[in-house]
């Protein structure tokens, strides 16, 4: 595939996505049998609060493996006795999955790909020529920021924010900046950039 084919198929892939997110429809991901939904802004929350190796990529072990599927299950429930029937089933399942080489590859592949669905909106701005992550200010936490910008513009609880889905609510966070802040340039998904990038340097080494 070239990078010009690369580069359609990624954007097919994140229009998709976006179309997803405000349909009825949605893109299933199952993992360890396991049916996982979005991820949450609360669910992202709470895995950086315990700096979660699915997040980070340093340390990964199966509990942390076992932690985020839970996190994400349609089947996550309060009940502790339930609860920790699931848990203890998901940690079979992640087990044997990790038997195989095969297995853990497949399961890997897919709880990358749910967590990159949900990052693909992540908002980043050109500034001084470099990009910049905007979520990140300084005078408080940038998912605190994240959680006021969205209930007071839309007049809902914090704590209704924080069921939504991730993706979701990293678009409406710009729709709200390029709406109200007019010098609020927004890039393209990072996945996007990465192609072009790609791009250049091929280019760059064929002079």
């Amino acid at each position: 595939m070239t990078i010009a084919e690369q580069y359609t198929a990624e954007r097919e892939r994140l229009e998709l996505n976006r179309a997803l997110d405000w349909s009825t429809y949605s893109r299933t991901f199952k993992a360890a049998g396991e049916t996982l939904k979005p991820l949450t802004v609360q669910a992202w929350f709470d895995l950086l609060a315990v700096k979660s190796p699915m997040l980070t990529g340093a340390g990964l072990t199966v509990e942390s493996i076992v932690d985020y599927i839970w996190r994400c299950s349609t089947k996550h429930t309060s009940n502790l006795l339930l609860k920790e029937w699931r848990l203890w089933w998901i940690h079979s399942r992640v087990n044997k999955c990790l038997d195989t080489t095969e297995g853990a590859a497949d399961l890997m592949g897919v709880l990358n790909r749910h967590i990159g669905d949900a990052f693909d909106e992540y908002p980043e701005q050109m500034q001084g020529g470099n990009v910049s992550n905007r979520t990140a200010m300084s005078n408080a936490c940038g998912e605190a920021y994240l959680v006021d910008e969205l209930a007071h513009r839309y007049g809902v609880s914090p704590e209704l924010v924080l069921t939504w889905s991730l993706r979701k609510s990293f678009q409406l966070q710009k729709v709200i900046r390029t709406v109200t802040n007019p010098e609020y340039k927004t890039l393209e998904p990072r996945s996007l950039l990465n192609i072009k990038s790609d791009f250049l340097k091929q280019q760059n080494a064929i002079k």
